[in-house]
């Protein structure tokens, strides 16, 4: 089975993490928005694509346990280096070294022995432009998260940067593609803007499955239902997703408060709506017991890669 998932920050690795001993052929194609922390500082100072997003990926699909663990340090205390991340570092200097970010995202993953491919949503930077409902903007990836206002629709610059070719040619020869759980305007859709990327997807002839956010996102999605969600996806890139996973059952009270106070609150599954979109609804128990033990909302990985492999056979 061949897979191409989408997506960035955290949802991303976890599904990749499921996928990679389940499927033959898996490619990962990741945002390049970022704009703060180690990523930020390194793109301000080295002029290189944030390579945050990338890292995490990689390490998701690493071979070589150890070297991963490596690339996933983070430096502490003062000092120029301090939260910069081991691995970033490492792909800001491999990218300098062969000549470009794709080059030196590749040579990182032959270092760590990644089963599979991680491509960058586009070749170079793209800078994050969020439009509010209100007329105004912003730029950059941090700036939509402190704004806290309701996005509209977002672009990103250079307009049309392309998507590497492998990103392209992946999609074309996949049997599923997956859209990742994650931040709808930061993460999941900047991920597909890169060019090329919408035509080969609005060709493309087999399942689209998106994995939908168990909870709104303060800031960006308040009072989403998930066909919301499909729509703002839909508004941006056209409709290109066939099927929706959806986590079904109890969350747990506690878990709810705890999130509750951060502003956000369980996505409406509003399944009449989604299927009047022509999407497919597959209603599954997703969440991570062990995370939710700990009040922390993550997909269980296995039961995830599961279910999208469960779509894709139905539809092979």
């Amino acid at each position: 089975m061949r897979v191409v998932a989408f997506g960035g920050g955290t949802g991303l690795p976890v599904l990749l993490g499921g996928l990679k001993d389940r499927v033959g052929d898996l490619t990962a194609v990741v945002t390049v928005a970022d704009d703060g922390g180690s990523s930020g500082r390194l793109r301000q100072e080295l002029g290189v694509a944030p390579p945050g997003d990338v890292r995490n990926c990689l390490i998701a699909l690493a071979g070589r346990k150890r070297l991963a663990e490596v690339f996933g340090y983070r430096f502490v205390g003062g000092g120029e280096l301090s939260d910069h991340s081991v691995g970033n570092i490492i792909i800001a200097a491999l990218s300098d070294i062969s000549g470009g970010f794709c080059e030196g995202v590749e040579q990182a993953g032959r270092f760590l022995r990644v089963k599979g491919r991680v491509f960058p949503a586009a070749a170079e930077s793209l800078t994050l432009v969020a439009h509010y409902a209100d007329g105004t903007i912003a730029r950059g990836e941090s700036a939509v998260h402190e704004a806290g206002k309701l996005v509209q629709k977002v672009t990103v610059e250079p307009e049309g940067s392309p998507a590497p070719v492998g990103v392209v040619e992946a999609v074309e020869g996949a049997d599923v593609v997956v859209l990742s759980s994650g931040s709808l305007f930061t993460s999941t859709i900047p991920s597909l803007l890169g060019g090329g990327v919408r035509e080969a997807l609005a060709s493309f002839s087999g399942p689209i499955v998106y994995v939908a956010n168990v909870m709104t996102q303060p800031g960006e999605t308040d009072g989403y239902a998930v066909s919301d969600h499909l729509r703002a996806i839909a508004e941006h890139v056209g409709p290109i997703v066939t099927d929706v996973l959806v986590h079904a059952g109890p969350l747990g009270a506690e878990l709810v408060e705890r999130y509750g106070a951060e502003g956000a609150a369980p996505v409406v599954v509003d399944g009449e709506r989604i299927r009047a979109m022509g999407v497919r609804v597959r209603e599954v128990d997703l969440i991570s017991r062990e995370a939710a033990a700990r009040l922390s909302l993550r997909h269980d990985a296995d039961r995830l890669a599961e279910e999208v492999r469960e779509v894709a056979l139905v539809r092979l």
